[in-house]
């Protein structure tokens, strides 16, 4: 008997980098950060629950903004692709407007089509996936195969993604 193990599969003819001048990435750029003043984006999409953390990104997003020169904070913003309020999770919202005021933090809660999501991470400047107990890490997934970087936690599958080796080079 043979065994394997197979990962996550995406289709790489869906997640992948989009010229500036696609249709749907033009849309959401002008959507995002067009609209809301933007440079920089940081994009966390995820469900809104306690494993995936989505209090603490808001916080670290806050902290990554406030370590910037005074002239520049404006410039960012978090877009959370997410339900702002989940009875498994928390009242983003709320989150955001407490811990986190002065910040760009805009959410996407609607249902996409794979096509428009893609364009998401394409518009997006990096990927944020900071899961407690991650299994393998879809967004990140998504997010390299659309050629944007990712900041993971190095635990469970996200620290698969990144391939670790040792100095044996395991």
């Amino acid at each position: 008997i043979v065994t394997g193990y197979v990962p996550h599969g995406l289709d790489h003819n869906i997640y992948k980098p989009l010229s500036n001048d696609d249709e749907k990435y033009i849309k959401l750029f002008n959507d995002i950060k067009t609209k809301n003043n933007a440079k920089f984006v940081v994009f966390w999409n995820n469900r809104n629950i306690r494993r995936k953390q989505p209090g603490d990104v808001i916080l670290a997003f806050k902290t990554f903004r406030d370590q910037l020169p005074t002239d520049k904070r404006n410039d960012v913003l978090l877009l959370m692709h997410t339900k702002a309020v989940d009875n498994n999770g928390t009242d983003l919202r709320s989150v955001a407007k407490n811990i986190a005021p002065e910040c760009k933090v805009i959410f996407s809660e609607t249902v996409l089509d794979k096509e428009t999501l893609n364009a998401m991470y394409n518009v997006a400047d990096v990927v944020v996936n900071i899961a407690s107990n991650e299994g393998w890490g879809l967004s990140s997934t998504e997010a390299l195969l659309s050629a944007t970087p990712i900041i993971n936690n190095v635990t469970g599958g996200l620290q698969d993604q990144c391939r670790f080796t040792d100095e044996n080079g395991e």
